[in-house]
């Protein structure tokens, strides 16, 4: 009775002290997580408390323990805190092989690490790398979840944000092949979309709105650079082998961002409750593509029904004023090309905004530039740069009793100086 009272003890009392290990180790993850998050000089501290929780693990538990993981994606994030990307790498390669043997080669627990691993290949400058990881990211959630499961939305999502935010940041070559890949990954939100997601859903608009984006950023790239004909990496989907060597037209991409658009616009028909101001936006919107591809009748016929659906609205002369009176500028990249002169030009800074007046045709495309305050001049050098500035824009047209119309309109524009 005694013995077996003291063996009850002895096991309880082993259990408490691996209790209290495992808190220790939780504790120490917090704390190096916290690290993480702070300057340089504390990612110090956060990779030695990382390093001494790892050797107790490993210690106690062995060299595969399931809770190494996550010591190494925090000692990972510390070291890139200190821009030490080939240890960041090597830590996170860790992680995830760990994660491979004790939840299996295709679990979805390795989607952090291969993310992890992508960004610090792309700190590397391997940028092939980086899109092997991601392609493998892709795949492995595919199969887990099935290629049109309504799952792979945020996948999918995640990978196109990464693409988007490396594109401007490469040269035209390199970023065609970022924009191959950025295409392959709309493609498949478009057909999980049209497969799983009612156009009734909140999150249809957005999302159709991510795929046209896409098709402009690659047409808009051709016009700029042409076309890159030979293979380049892309996201494996079926068939997209022979879809990436095809002849890539400035037309097929304003097909396809077309569509997209029309999806918008029906979506935002069918949501309750209805939006006059979001539909009135979606179907000039549909206008401007038409516009800035070359379509003027089509695209005056849209802004017709954008105008009829403003006429409904509870104070249409508002909702007048912000479509079709302001000349807005017509920008479906979400304002990529300003970042690239912003991200690219080093010591790039804002010296002074000013007003200036300038003629919008009826096509969008402005001409006749005027500083509108008498008392600021421009070099010549100046003015230069902020007419190619304007004229690559393109900018919505004032529309007024079915027509589009040329008219004068101010507008403000940020001198810029590199402080050579």
């Amino acid at each position: 009775m005694h013995f077996n009272l003291g063996r009850s003890d002895f096991k309880k009392n082993l259990c408490a002290v691996a209790l209290r290990k495992t808190l220790l180790t939780l504790m120490v993850v917090f704390v190096a997580n916290s690290y993480s998050q702070l300057p340089e000089e504390n990612a110090d501290s956060a990779i030695s408390d990382y390093l001494i929780a790892i050797d107790e693990v490993e210690a106690r538990q062995g060299a595969y323990s399931a809770e190494l993981s996550d010591l190494f994606l925090g000692l990972g994030n510390s070291h890139i805190s200190k821009q030490q990307y080939d240890d960041a790498n090597l830590a996170f390669q860790r992680g995830m092989q760990i994660e491979r043997i004790n939840f299996g080669l295709d679990s979805l627990s390795q989607t952090a690490y291969l993310m992890s691993i992508a960004e610090t290949e792309k700190y590397l400058g391997d940028i092939e790398q980086a899109e092997k990881a991601l392609d493998q990211l892709y795949s492995l959630n595919a199969k887990n979840y099935g290629r049109s499961d309504a799952r792979m939305l945020p996948v999918i999502e995640s990978l196109m944000d990464w693409h988007t935010e490396l594109y401007p940041l490469r040269k035209p070559r390199g970023g065609f092949s970022t924009l191959i890949s950025l295409e392959g990954l709309a493609n498949e939100m478009y057909k999980v979309l049209d497969e799983n997601l009612s156009l009734e859903h909140p999150a249809a608009p957005d999302r159709y709105k991510r795929i046209a984006k896409v098709q402009f950023l690659i047409a808009n790239h051709i016009k700029q650079y042409g076309e890159r004909r030979e293979p380049s990496f892309s996201v494996g989907t079926e068939g997209s082998s022979a879809a990436r060597t095809e002849p890539r037209t400035s037309y097929k991409h304003f097909k396809r961002g077309k569509a997209a658009l029309q999806k918008v616009v029906a979506s935002l028909m069918q949501q309750q409750p209805p939006s006059i101001p979001d539909q009135a936006d979606a179907i000039a919107n549909l206008g401007d593509w038409y516009l800035i591809f070359g379509q003027m009748s089509s695209a005056t016929k849209t802004y017709q029904l954008a105008e009829e659906i403003i006429a409904t609205a509870e104070r249409p002369d508002e909702l007048r004023l912000l479509a079709f009176e302001t000349a807005k500028i017509i920008d479906f990249s979400d304002g990529i090309e300003r970042r690239l002169i912003q991200k690219t030009a080093p010591g790039v800074e804002v010296t002074q905004t000013i007003a200036l007046s300038m003629q919008i045709s009826q096509s969008g495309l402005a001409s006749d530039f005027k500083v509108v305050d008498d008392k600021t001049t421009l070099t010549k050098s100046e003015m230069k740069v902020l007419q190619k500035y304007f004229r690559k824009q393109r900018f919505r047209p004032f529309f007024s009793n079915g027509q589009t119309q040329t008219m004068r309109f101010n507008k403000s524009y940020d001198l810029l100086s590199t402080g050579a």
